[in-house]
Parts: structure tokens; sequence; C-alpha cells
């Protein structure tokens, strides 16, 4: 009887253990799946059968964990049956944005930039292996660059705060976000390659950290940018400027350089000497 017991109770605990495996991933599923709906925002969204495309997984899962975000309100479904942002992942992002002080820290410098600069200033920040711009600001030139939009989530590598997130890393780790991204960029930001992208991280070190884009995803325009030194670990948030090529002659991209050294030095609470 002794033995029954035990051999039931193991039963009982690799069940348990199985359901808490399949529990976690089903979780971890979601939230890929509500970051990968986030990326595709700006482009309308996505279908069952594209997500489940692009996440390898089965249909019918996928259908079910969309169907659980949509419930609980995390994904909305428009007429054309395609799965986009819903009001409470707006609502979450809204209470986490006093705790990392996106807004408050780097709203009033990109605010500063566009004035300055007449041109078009952007904050961005890192979602693991991503960029997403979380802001914008118009400037007064009459021809701006249209190149990030809020809401634009960007493989690390593409675009000047991608860039810029990667030469704050270290080299090694740099290149194995290239090669993870490698794939993503192949299909939808051609010109651009892990060789092409790795030279300009280079350049990008060489200028301490200054990333510039120049008509790589866009035609016509030119973006820089430089992440904001973190006081621990790895930058989070990158400020940029964007305006078109016939702006960007060399004396004005020192005056811009200087512009976003001094911000981002501003924020990372370090004085520059003049």
């Amino acid at each position: 009887m002794q033995q029954n017991s035990f051999h039931n109770m193991e039963r009982q605990g690799r069940r348990a253990g199985a359901e808490a495996l399949q529990g976690s991933q089903s979780v971890r599923r979601a939230l890929d799946l509500l970051s990968l709906i986030a990326a595709w925002e700006r482009r309308g969204g996505l279908s069952v059968a594209a997500v489940a495309e692009e996440t390898g997984l089965a249909k019918s899962t996928t259908h079910r964990l969309l169907s659980e975000l949509l419930q609980a309100g995390y994904l909305e479904q428009g007429p054309d049956r395609r799965y986009r942002i819903g009001p409470e992942a707006y609502v979450v992002g809204v209470a986490a944005e006093p705790r990392y002080g996106v807004q408050q820290q780097s709203l009033a410098a990109a605010t500063r930039l566009a004035a300055v600069s007449e041109d078009v200033a952007f904050v961005s920040i890192r979602r693991r292996h991503h960029h997403v711009c979380v802001y914008r600001e118009e400037g007064r030139w009459p021809i701006r660059s249209h190149v990030l939009q809020v809401g634009d989530r960007l493989p690390l590598g593409v675009g000047a705060a991608g860039l810029a997130f990667l030469a704050a890393m270290e080299p090694d780790e740099a290149a194995a976000i290239v090669e993870a991204n490698e794939t993503e960029i192949e299909q939808g930001y051609r010109p651009l390659s892990a060789s092409v992208i790795l030279e300009l991280v280079a350049d990008a070190r060489a200028r301490g950290g200054v990333a510039i884009n120049r008509g790589m995803v866009v035609d016509d325009s030119v973006g820089i940018s430089m992440a904001v030194p973190a006081r621990a670990g790895q930058p989070v948030v990158a400020l940029g400027i964007a305006t078109i090529a016939s702006r960007m002659e060399a004396e004005r991209e020192k005056w811009l350089e200087s512009l976003l050294r001094r911000e981002t030095d501003h924020l990372a609470g370090r004085k520059r000497s003049r």
C-alpha cells in the first residue's frame, strides 16, 4: 500500500511539473505573440495565418493564444480579421512608464533637439533584439523625413538608433544579435545585410557611439543617433535626429553630433567640458 501511494505521489508530481512547464510555455508564447503584433501595428496588424507563419506555431495553437489575448483586452480584431494592439496593452504601458522614466527623462531632450535643429527628433527604447520609437517631435523645417513613426519596431542594426544600441555593446554580443536578426533584415530591409550593419556599427564605435544611417531605410533621408549611457548595464534609450540628405553637410553633421552628445550626457547625469 505504501509503495502504491508513493508511486501515485510520484505520478502526480510529474503531472504537476508537466502542467507547470506547459503553462509557463503558454505564457511565454502569448507574450511573444503580443510583441509580434506590436511590431506589425503600424502595418495593419496580422491575421492568424500570418502569425502562425511568423512564429512557426500550429495554427490551432496560434488561434487559441490570440483568442486569450483578445478576450483579456491585450489585442483587438478589426473587420479585416487582423489582430492589433488592444486597450489593455496601452494601460499596462502607461503604468510602466513612470518606473522606467522614458518620458520624463527623454521627451524634453527630443523637444530641445527638434527646436534647435529644426529637424525631426526621436526617442527610441530597446526591446531585446529590437528597438521601438516611442516619441517623435517635429521640427520647423518644412521638408521632413518620414523615416520613423511612433510605434515602429525595427530590428537592432536597422536605422540610426538600432546601430547606436549595437555600438554600445561588446563587439561579440552585437555580432550575435545581428546574426539572430539576419533573416528578418534580409526579408524586409534590403540592401542592408549583416556585413554592412557590422561595418556601420564599427564606424559608430570609432565616432564615440554616434551612429549614422544614410538612406539605408528610406531614400533621401539621413538619421543620426546616440544611446544614452546607463548607470548600470546596457543602454535602453537612444536619442536621434532625422533629416533630408541635402541638409546633412559635413559641418552640420558635426553640429548635430554635438547636440546629441550634450543631451545624452545630460540624461546620463554627466557634465561635458566646453
